[in-house]
């Protein structure tokens, strides 16, 4: 068979390199290919009878009888009483009944009733003592005397000028009468000023107790109880 006519202008070569032949199958055909795939196709089938294609081995497995569920019923236990505590052996007996009714009486320490003026009466056994021991009687509490009203227009001798109008409470226009009540020490000090009745306005009440407290002083004497009215009134 004459080769297939080659296009004009191409030269005539041939491959003589078998790597060349393999890279361009179209130049390189093996024609036992397909007998070769028939062959190994034959051979798998033979290998395939010859060992056999082992299935999984099935194990059978007796299964279990169920077993009867018994109820179990709980009883509690019975309340136990705590027995009593045991005393110990280094703690002291308990008293008993005789030392638990016999009385109590308590001694008393008086004085000699032929040593003082008078005698309290007691019960119990006495002893005697001399006067010296006994405790004297309390003091008697006399309660301060009882708080005069002070005019300092007409009072004689110390110095009491007449309070200043708070600027705060003018401009407010607060006015009132403060009752302070005032124990003069006996150099003439004021020891406690406090407001016994308020003008209702709390600045006037701390002005006129400070007032008196910095700027007021009585002559030298006696402790003396005062009440003091302070009058703030906005004269127009």
């Amino acid at each position: 068979m004459n080769p297939s006519p080659r296009p004009a202008g191409t030269r005539d070569y041939s491959l003589s390199d078998d790597l060349a032949r393999l890279c361009l199958p179209q130049e390189f055909k093996d024609s036992n290919r397909k007998l070769a795939w028939a062959n190994s196709i034959c051979f798998l089938f033979l290998l395939v009878g010859i060992v056999g294609l082992k299935a999984p081995r099935i194990v059978v497995r007796p299964v279990n009888e169920p077993v009867e569920v018994i109820p179990v019923i709980f009883t509690p236990p019975e309340d136990q009483t705590p027995a009593e505590p045991q005393p110990r052996s280094d703690e002291p007996p308990p008293p008993s009944d005789a030392m638990v009714d016999s009385p109590v009486v308590a001694t008393v320490v008086a004085a000699d009733a032929s040593s003082v003026a008078f005698a309290v009466p007691v019960k119990g056994p006495v002893i005697l003592a001399p006067a010296r021991f006994a405790t004297p009687p309390p003091a008697l509490q006399t309660a301060p005397p009882k708080p005069t009203r002070f005019d300092p227009n007409g009072a004689t001798g110390g110095s009491y000028p007449e309070p200043s109008y708070p600027r705060e409470e003018l401009l407010a226009h607060h006015e009132g009468t403060v009752m302070v009540y005032v124990v003069v020490e006996p150099d003439g000090s004021p020891g406690s000023v406090t407001v016994k009745d308020g003008s209702g306005h709390p600045g006037l009440d701390r002005h006129a107790v400070q007032y008196i407290k910095t700027r007021w002083h009585w002559p030298p004497g006696e402790t003396r109880y005062y009440y003091v009215p302070i009058e703030f009134r906005i004269q127009e």
